[in-house]
């Protein structure tokens, strides 16, 4: 079976500002960290509305796997709790190493279970050590310690933030390494990456995904214990379809994640407005048609070793949440109509 997950970030509902959202969040994780209940804080109130409506929008577009809705900043929300709560450098305290989200993923599953009379299947998305190092002072120049450290860091959101209960069960995590295979990384051994890597999926008994925006790096995910799928973005880049091979998969015993809806909101209205055709509502989503054939390639290229399928990446930057539901909804119709 494939699964249809999806990658996390996704359109507020209009209730609910940018700013309003970014503001309390903070108060949200520190929250969550200290065991209350958020839906008895009003200051949370626009909070948890909006991690609602969002995870509502996901649990009806069909997903199999739904990943926490992300509105938050995928650097901050986990570099500012590291700052902030670090007992050494980048390594945080492990009681704040929470998803606030997870909170309300909780509460809204219950009511999954009694319609479908099963467990909501979640995903669980964490920044990589390598992207939020990245976003420290030391920028391209890796120093081991530091990375190591922010490895760990990444380790304890993870096992924090497993779910495994009556009404949820996590069928997948995943560290999200955008940059690794684009940016020119100094002073830093390949055994050094694949390192952190590990230790920061080290004992998390569940699917690990890595998400990767090139696989120009893939030897790193390939050679590194404890992952067990690397993305790979197919519809806005079908090079990287070339850039693994599926002996390489098995050398390794390895999984794909193929992205088979193209994300890429900006180039889309670009080539749509390019046609003289207004970039609006359903126009904006890939053809069912369209998003069966790049499945069916990727299917074909990888066999048995891809395990789950999905958009390319998150839906952040869309227009509003109803169209990016329908991407969601194509996505899952275009797969499903293949087995």
């Amino acid at each position: 079976m494939v699964y249809v997950d999806d990658i996390g970030s996704f359109p507020l509902p209009q209730e609910v500002t940018k700013d309003e959202f970014n503001k309390i969040y903070p108060l949200a994780q520190k929250a969550y960290a200290e065991g209350k209940d958020l839906h008895e804080l009003s200051e949370l109130k626009a909070f948890c509305l909006a991690v609602e409506s969002s995870l509502r929008y996901k649990i009806n577009s069909g997903l199999d796997v739904i990943n926490y809705p992300q509105h938050y900043d995928m650097h901050k929300q986990f570099l500012d709790a590291i700052e902030e709560h670090q007992r050494e450098p980048y390594l945080i305290e492990r009681k704040y190493a929470v998803i606030p989200e997870l909170s309300i993923v909780e509460s809204e599953a219950k009511g999954y279970y009694e319609n479908k009379e099963e467990k909501l299947k979640l995903k669980v998305c964490v920044t990589g050590c390598i992207e939020l190092y990245l976003k420290t002072p030391f920028g391209y120049h890796i120093y081991k310690d530091v990375l190591d450290n922010l490895a760990k860091s990444v380790n304890r959101f993870l096992k924090n933030s497993i779910l495994n209960t009556k009404y949820v069960k996590t069928q997948a995590v995943a560290i999200d390494e955008p940059s690794l295979g684009i940016v020119d990384l100094l002073d830093v051994e390949k055994d050094d990456l694949v390192s952190s890597i590990e230790k920061s999926v080290e004992s998390v008994s569940t699917d690990v995904q890595i998400h990767l925006h090139s696989l120009k790096a893939a030897e790193l995910p390939l050679r590194a214990s404890g992952v067990d799928i690397l993305t790979g973005e197919f519809a806005s880049s079908p090079m990287n379809m070339e850039l693994i091979k599926k002996s390489e998969l098995e050398n390794y015993d390895k999984f794909i994640r193929g992205g088979v809806s193209r994300t890429n909101i900006d180039y889309i209205i670009a080539e749509l407005m390019e046609k003289g055709i207004t970039p609006e509502g359903n126009k904006l989503v890939d053809d069912v048609n369209e998003i069966r054939k790049r499945y069916i390639k990727a299917k074909e290229f990888f066999g048995d070793r891809m395990l789950y399928a999905g958009p390319d990446c998150g839906l952040g930057a869309w227009p509003d949440q109803k169209v990016a539901q329908l991407l969601l909804k194509r996505t899952v119709k275009a797969v499903k109509g293949v087995h």
